[in-house]
């Protein structure tokens, strides 16, 4: 015959047991998940300085651009500066000499475009060292925090392999039916079937 009462510490005990197992467990299962989040973040950093990078190569192709175009009308007013010789009336001069004043203005313009796309170009150069300073030390302490959630995982997996050893020897002394009984409870009732 069983005693029943012995069954019953037994079960309490097991139950123990198996509270500690299945926080383990779930300690356990959340170490990916966080290590996920981490590298997660760190990825959208990263993505966040690409895209700072790509915005000060579109700023150069702009500041190009208008160089260009500074270039091209330096050249119109040489060409029209050099016209201004081979004219003979009033008017024709007069003329150019208004042609070459617009075209000083559109460069003048121009030119403080580029000043303040290479100001731009300065601030985001800026924005992008102080950004890759941050992600070198955030990089450090993401190998870190990995290399202690791996650790950390390590302990627990061996605590957890201490304790199931121990939940084999005591289920051996449970009786069988009550143990069956008793596991389905668990997994039907939220992990509790000892109260």
């Amino acid at each position: 015959m069983v005693n029943l009462e012995e069954q019953i510490k037994l079960l309490v005990e097991l139950q123990g047991l198996d509270t500690h197992i299945f926080r383990l467990e779930d300690e356990l299962a959340a170490v990916p998940e966080r290590t996920k989040a981490l590298e997660d973040d760190f990825k959208a950093k990263t993505a966040e300085l690409k895209k700072l990078e790509d915005g000060v190569k579109v700023l150069q192709l702009k500041r190009k651009e208008k160089e260009v175009d500074l270039e091209t009308k330096e050249g119109a007013i040489k060409k029209y500066q050099s016209q201004l010789y081979q004219i003979k009336t009033n008017k024709e001069y007069t003329a150019l000499q208004e042609e070459i004043g617009r075209a000083k203005a559109d460069n003048s313009i121009i030119e403080e475009e580029i000043i303040r796309t290479l100001d731009q170009i300065d601030a985001e150069n800026r924005k992008i060292a102080s950004q890759k300073e941050t992600l070198k030390s955030e990089e450090a302490s993401l190998s870190a925090e990995k290399k202690r959630l791996e650790e950390e995982s390590a302990r627990v997996k061996s605590e957890l392999d201490g304790l199931k050893g121990q939940r084999s020897a005591l289920a051996a002394k449970v009786d069988k039916g009550i143990l069956s009984k008793y596991e389905r409870i668990v997994r039907s009732k939220d992990r509790l079937a000892v109260v």
